[in-house]
Parts: C-alpha cells; sequence; structure tokens
C-alpha cells in the first residue's frame, strides 16, 4: 500500500477527511445563489473544501468557475487571466464560443493561440486603455451572468486567495467593476476565499469598501480529532502498522488537528517506520524531530523576517501557561516592555498571520512552527 498522507496538493477522493457540515452549508448556500466569504488561515484546506462542492454543484447542473488571485499582479493580467479561464471553461466548439463573445463582449477579440501541436487554446489580447473603458469592464463581468440567462441555468464562481486583490495594480478600480457587476447578477454566487484575515476583514467590513456586507461570512476552523484520530488509525492498520499506547494523541497534540500539517506529520510516521511497523509515543517524538529538521529552512527564513520584540513575544507566549498577554505579570516576567509597545507588536503578528485571535485566547497559528520555537529555545 502507497503512503495514504496527502499534503501540499488538492486533496481528492478518500483522502478527504469529514468536514460534512461544511460541504452541506456550502453547496446549499451558494446553490441559492447566496455570496459566502471564506476564511481560515494558510494550509487549512480551503481549496479543497472548495473543489469539492464545486463538485456536488456540478451534479446538479451548476456551471462552475474557480479563480487563483495568488500571482496576479495587474489588471491586464487579472482580465486575460479572468477572460480566457472563462472561455476554456465552456467546453463549447471555438465557432460557438467565438459568436459568443461578440455577442456578449463585442469590444473584445478572442483568438486562436497553437502553443502546442494539436493544443489550440483561447486568448484575449487587453491592454489598460481598453481595461479602463467602463463598458469594457461591465461586458467582462457581465459575461458569465448573460450566458446563463442565454442557456438557463446557475453559475458559481470561486476567487481564490481573494486579499491579494489590494496588492494588484489598480485593484481599486478592479474592486469597483467587479461589486458594481456582481451585485445585480441573479443567476450567478460567488465564493471569496482568503488566509489573511486582516484584509479579507478590511475588504468586507470596511463600509468604505465596494465590498461592504457582499456576502455571508464563514470561518473555516480545524478538522475535529475525533475525525483525525479515526482517519490516522484507519490508514496505518490498513498498511500493516500497529499504533500502541497514546501514539495517535500524541501527533495531534503536535499538530492540532491542522490539515497540513497532520498530514504532513503522518507521512514521516509511515516512512520512518514503514519496515518495523509498530509505533509507540516515543517514535512519534523521533518524528518530530524529523518533520521539524524538513520545515527548518522555512522556519529560519520567518525567524530571519521578525523584529527582536516580535521574537521575543512569540517566545514568551510559546512556553506561557497563561494566555493573559497584557497582564502586568505576562508582560514582566518575560521583559516584553511596555503595554503599548506589546500592543503594536500584537497587531503586527495578526496582520502577519501568524497570531490569531479565538474568543479571548491569541494563538500561534502555525502549530509546528511553534514547536520548533519551542525546541530551540
Amino acid at each position: 500500500m502507497n503512503n495514504p498522507f496527502l499534503f501540499g496538493k488538492t486533496v481528492t477522493g478518500s483522502s478527504f477527511i469529514n468536514r460534512t457540515r461544511e460541504l452541506e452549508y456550502l453547496s446549499e448556500t451558494l446553490t441559492r445563489g447566496q455570496n459566502v466569504i471564506i476564511f481560515s488561515p494558510r494550509r487549512y484546506g480551503k481549496t479543497s473544501l472548495i473543489k469539492r462542492v464545486l463538485e456536488r454543484l456540478k451534479e446538479h447542473r451548476v456551471l462552475t468557475f474557480y479563480f487563483d488571485l495568488y500571482r496576479i499582479t495587474t489588471l491586464e493580467q487579472f482580465y486575460q487571466y479572468y477572460s480566457s479561464s472563462i472561455l476554456a471553461s465552456l467546453q463549447s466548439p471555438y465557432e460557438k464560443i467565438f459568436s459568443l463573445v461578440r455577442t456578449l463582449i463585442p469590444s473584445l477579440r478572442p483568438k486562436l493561440v497553437f502553443a502546442d501541436p494539436g493544443s489550440p487554446s483561447i486568448e484575449i489580447e487587453l491592454n489598460l486603455d481598453i481595461l479602463k473603458k467602463n463598458s469594457t469592464l461591465k461586458e467582462i463581468f457581465d459575461f458569465i451572468e448573460k450566458y446563463c440567462v442565454l442557456k438557463k441555468r446557475k453559475a458559481c464562481v470561486v476567487f481564490d486567495e481573494f486579499q491579494e486583490i489590494i496588492s494588484i495594480e489598480n485593484g481599486n478600480l478592479l474592486e469597483r467593476e467587479m461589486r458594481s457587476s456582481f451585485q445585480h447578477h441573479q443567476h450567478v454566487s460567488y465564493a471569496f476565499l482568503g488566509s489573511k484575515y486582516h484584509l479579507m476583514n478590511d475588504l468586507f467590513t470596511d463600509k468604505s469598501r465596494p465590498f461592504y456586507n457582499f456576502g455571508s461570512h464563514y470561518e473555516l476552523t480545524e478538522i475535529g480529532l475525533e475525525d483525525w484520530t479515526y482517519y490516522i488509525k484507519e490508514q496505518f492498520k490498513k498498511g500493516g502498522y500497529t499504533l500502541t499506547g497514546d501514539a495517535c494523541k500524541r501527533m495531534l497534540s503536535y499538530t492540532k488537528g491542522h490539515p497540513y500539517y497532520t498530514q504532513l506529520f503522518g507521512s514521516e510516521v509511515w516512512e520512518l517506520y514503514h519496515k518495523i511497523k509498530k509505533i509507540n509515543e516515543n517514535d512519534i517524538d523521533l518524528a518530530l524531530i524529523q518533520v521539524l529538521r524538513k520545515e527548518s529552512h522555512a522556519f529560519v527564513e520567518f525567524w530571519d523576517s521578525l523584529s527582536n520584540p516580535e521574537r521575543k513575544f512569540i517566545s514568551a507566549l510559546s512556553t506561557s501557561q497563561d494566555n493573559e498577554i497584557f497582564s502586568n505579570e505576562f508582560i514582566t516576567v518575560n521583559r516584553l516592555g511596555a503595554l503599548s509597545s506589546v500592543q503594536r507588536t500584537v497587531a503586527k503578528l495578526v496582520k502577519q498571520g501568524l497570531l490569531i485571535k479565538k474568543s479571548s485566547r491569541y494563538e500561534i497559528t502555525d502549530p509546528l512552527f511553534l514547536q520548533w520555537v519551542k525546541q530551540d529555545l
């Protein structure tokens, strides 16, 4: 049996763990035509989840479109990617697609490009002067809605890493035009995914921003430890492994149910002990050392990017049993300086996505970075 623990890629099939409640809610909400804003820290499985949702919607004849904004830097690049991806998703003969574009987006001129022999693709040439004409922007953003009306279908459009729109050159124009068109669409629902909470919060809760109150907010949390326990034990059992004592519990105490790191840790344990196939708590501790060693380059790079006050605060939080981070005792014992300085440090770490506030507690979002900090103290 091959190693069943997958990480660093979109998870499908039997490797997709639980998320039943999330699948039901998002599928139902988007099918109804409601817009959703989905937030979670990085590597929580947002992309795997939403692609699973899109598969469900397809079963009900809903047209689906997925766009990842992570590497988009300019307005022209966005529209090139957006428009070409839509046309490629239609899966219609090229003659029909060209006819549709002439009808629904008359200001654009698509062309066939033969990048690979026998594999033509459609591209649309755009420049900033064309894009700054409001009629062109509106035509592009209204295309899916008009297509749905024409075909008597519904559609769902997903924007992954949507907070990156803030960094796109002329992104403010993009925001305004998207909202101006999307708010009138009756046949299309929109899902906006993001991993930087403060940026997503600014986009959708700031009254001065175009996307203020554009949809319901949905926070994706960790997968439950019970679900992970069942999955981990089943996978090792199928592979002929024996987990003794609290080996599984020990593993989850390190990963905190973080989807990416739990899969990564499971994969490392599988490879380390594929000959012995008998694993106890001590073996898990040894596996942790191996995992941290492999991840250390990224952790060191991130640590080097932090200021000294940020490092001191993270070190203090990683070893403290008390989460009253603004208390006089916490600040004094850990020599963190003035309260105002600690408040600024916390605000910066939240903005960077390393800290998250849950109820009244602040937590480090990366559980293995937390273990790395502890090991290095």
